[in-house]
């Protein structure tokens, strides 16, 4: 498989034009059907409900830009690549206005390389659709945070309240996280005060899994909340080892593991968003921190119980419940053991000793062996780095370093825990 043209555009027609060149169209904001591929419909009614006044059209071209990476990488299959995973995609998107954005395109390619392991290039031009018509309205909000359903978005927002801010939430409705961030943001007192965005692609099925772009939607969707309040900063809470996603074993380098948060993609994102005449940054307050140091900080009434509600399950998806058993979910599991706090999560896999031999419980435990070596040998940030650029600055990346050996001896408290077969 060679090159992949991926043409998105809110003109249909010229969307449907586009199968007739050999490139896929994707017609944005437009419900897609087999024969022309389309995603966003609901994202313009979406942001005239829930944001109190219309983003800038530079925010929204980049809604734009990215709904066609997310479209790319869920439409343009990973099998069909030489190498069976790394595609060669080039994108044509209509912006309502390209100026601020063309002089980034290359900058942009290569974070996208960065996040999904793939080749991209970039082409912009005029003929996008412009932010959606709305009269603006009083908000108390004051700014915005990223809110997954997760542990740690939770943990995230209960830290502002406890700061005494007003945060609008900001959420990507995938199905298995909806009722989560809905019944989280209502126990918070946020429920009327929370963004959800819906992509709700559509083309010809089988969709590519892998999806390593979907945090593009979230940080776009941020983007757009953040120029609504005229904010400088949309808020990522995401613990250091998760953040840093350093390889548990060697065959998971590189974007065969998640990049979504990692320090090298933020900050390359909010320089380039800074260069396009957008003064907002993506800051994560726990970059330097331990989900369990995260959970234990909070005296926030019935946090336990609201914690088991959070959904942080990597492989959940046909199970209706967490596994317990993946990687996020045995960090979550030591974060409650490290903080001593009980976990009345309802996992699949309770007892991990019935799911000795699975390929994540191995890998964990191997890198906590690892770890050990690590450790002794003072390899501890080459292997931390192993996953991407560390920041440049000697006391952030120290401390970020730290932070992910202290997870890792999380992991290695509670894998103590259990009694292997």
């Amino acid at each position: 498989m060679g090159m992949t043209r991926l043409v998105a555009t809110p003109d249909a027609t010229a969307a449907a034009a586009a199968y007739g060149t050999g490139a896929i169209g994707v017609a944005l904001y437009h419900a897609g059907t087999p024969e022309c591929a389309g995603l966003g419909t609901t994202l313009p009614m979406a942001v005239q409900r829930k944001l109190p006044q219309a983003p800038t059209s530079a925010a929204w071209d980049f809604l734009s830009i990215a709904l066609a990476v997310f479209a790319a990488d869920r439409f343009v299959m990973r099998a069909e690549a030489e190498d069976g995973w790394t595609r060669v995609i080039h994108l044509d998107v209509a912006l309502s206005d390209p100026a601020p954005w063309q002089p980034q395109v290359d900058r942009l390619a290569a974070t996208f390389r960065f996040l999904t392991g793939d080749i991209w290039s970039v082409r912009l031009r005029s003929g996008g659709q412009a932010p959606p018509p709305m009269q603006g309205r009083f908000t108390d909000r004051d700014c915005v945070c990223l809110f997954s359903g997760g542990l740690d978005s939770l943990l995230g927002a209960v830290g502002l309240l406890q700061a005494g801010r007003h945060p609008l939430l900001v959420s990507q409705g995938s199905p298995k996280e909806i009722s989560p961030q809905k019944y989280l943001a209502h126990a918070l007192g946020l429920g009327d005060h929370r963004f959800e965005g819906r992509v709700s692609e559509r083309w010809r099925p089988p969709y590519e899994a892998s999806t390593r772009a979907r945090s593009i939607l979230f940080f776009a969707y941020g983007l757009l909340a953040a120029s609504a309040l005229g904010t400088n900063e949309v808020i990522v809470p995401e613990n250091a080892l998760i953040a840093i996603n350093p390889p548990f074993t060697r065959r998971r380098i590189g974007s065969l593991s998640t990049r979504t948060t990692h320090p090298h993609f933020l900050t390359e994102l909010s320089s380039i968003w800074a260069d396009a005449g957008l003064a907002i940054a993506l800051h994560n307050p726990f970059a330097a921190a331990t989900k369990g140091e995260m959970l234990a900080a909070p005296a926030w009434p019935n946090l336990a119980q609201l914690a088991a509600t959070s959904y942080s399950c990597g492989k959940g998806k046909r199970l209706n419940r967490q596994c317990g058993r993946c990687v996020p979910c045995l960090i979550r599991r030591a974060a409650f053991h490290g903080a001593g706090v009980a976990d009345p999560t309802p996992y699949r896999w309770p007892n991990l000793a019935q799911t000795a031999k699975g390929d994540d419980v191995l890998a964990t435990r191997s890198a906590v062996a690892r770890y050990d070596a690590f450790n002794a040998d003072h390899r501890l940030e080459r292997w931390a780095s192993m996953s991407g650029p560390l920041p440049r600055g000697n006391i952030e990346r120290q401390a970020i370093v730290a932070a992910v050996g202290r997870g890792v001896e999380e992991l290695k408290g509670f894998l103590a825990t259990v009694q292997w077969p």
